[in-house]
């Protein structure tokens, strides 16, 4: 694939979001409408990939085999925070034996095994990982195009809807419509994923239901699963959008209101972008039912993400990069934000699917 790097200064300013603009989203509603069973599951082979998974449990603590993205301590020094390539969350790790440990897994890119607890965001257990699990991290495909990297900084963030202008405007294939015709048809899209919420009693007419009620994890496989259906069931282009906190004292900071007002830190987040036709021209939005009860712009997903009461030990909410990637891209292969893995066969999907399905998001 041509190698393409499109790296763009912008200014990004939460001040000029208005009142009536943040009052017209409701944060976090995904999972709060009945089920709609009239619709047509969608007709892909891939959607009946089998899952080996077993469903975690609430409250009890998970162990999962992974990679190091980063290790930093907090901008006041209180706590030391790790960040792995496998998991969307940052994690807090006060054991220094442990710590000592992830800093030489990722110095050497190796694979560690960790037990930790995902609602209060710390890692309690580190060991080495098995020779297979090593084997398998070194051979894991790797997707080599960068994508569209736009870096955030100080100023204005009205440029940064206007799809055509950005760049960003949906170009896919010839099977494909790259625009969708009006927000009504966004909204009816919208609202039937929302209604596959695991949170909800079914019958889905999807294979798996979605865990938008589980927001510490598994965007990657969400966003996936979405991307899937806005292609084959509506045959509308979609590209995916990553947010990443990978500078400094950065993080992404969001308050789980829908799910009890609990707050959840993140390295980075993805969902799917599309191309909506607006009075004003094409805009970008984002289809984040974990997040909002409706397509929603650009910059109010990102402006989200940067909840000053959520962050953590004086750490900076704050979002330092997106990559506008094709749909195949799954979830980060490195902190840098610029490889990501694929997965064409929705297995890791369906299988984050099974995991996180009883999970919700506030204990």
């Amino acid at each position: 694939m041509k190698r393409k790097s499109i790296k763009t200064a912008l200014k990004f300013s939460s001040v000029l979001f208005t009142g009536a603009l943040v009052a017209s989203v409701t944060f976090i509603n995904g999972c709060s409408k009945k089920s709609d069973a009239a619709h047509n599951p969608v007709a892909e082979a891939t959607m009946k990939q089998v899952c080996t998974a077993v469903p975690l449990v609430q409250r009890e603590p998970i162990t999962s085999v992974v990679t190091v993205a980063n290790i930093r301590k907090t901008k006041d020094g209180s706590a030391t925070r790790v960040m792995f390539i496998q998991n969307a969350q940052i994690f807090t790790v006060s054991d220094e034996a442990a710590i000592e440990m992830l800093k030489k897994a990722l110095a050497d890119n190796t694979a560690v095994k960790i037990t930790f607890d995902p609602w209060q965001g710390i890692v309690t257990q580190v060991s080495v990982a098995a020779a297979a699990d090593q084997q398998y991290f070194r051979t894991k495909a790797v997707e080599s195009e960068v994508g569209t990297v736009l870096r955030l900084n100080e100023a204005t963030n009205a440029d940064i809807d206007r799809a055509a202008e950005m760049g960003i405007l949906n170009l896919t294939t010839d099977t494909l419509t790259n625009v969708i015709p009006d927000f009504t048809t966004a909204q009816q899209m919208f609202d039937y994923i929302a209604h596959q919420c695991c949170q909800l009693p079914g019958p889905y007419t999807l294979d798996h239901c979605i865990t938008f009620q589980y927001c510490q994890d598994g965007c990657y496989a969400r966003a996936h699963k979405m991307c899937m259906i806005i292609n084959s069931k509506y045959h509308y282009g979609t590209k995916k959008i990553f947010s990443f906190a990978n500078s400094g004292s950065d993080e992404l900071c969001v308050q789980a209101q829908k799910w009890g007002g609990c707050c959840i830190n993140w390295w980075y987040h993805v969902a799917p972008l599309v191309t909506i036709k607006t009075p004003t021209g094409p805009k970008a939005y984002v289809f984040d039912p974990a997040m909002f009860d409706q397509p929603v712009l650009l910059s109010v997903w990102l402006h989200a993400q940067e909840n000053p009461a959520c962050a953590f030990g004086g750490d900076v909410p704050h979002v330092s990069m997106i990559n506008i990637k094709p749909t195949s891209a799954y979830a980060p292969a490195s902190g840098s934000g610029l490889t990501f893995s694929p997965d064409p066969t929705y297995y890791d999907t369906n299988n984050t699917l099974v995991d996180y399905r009883y999970l919700i998001s506030c204990p």
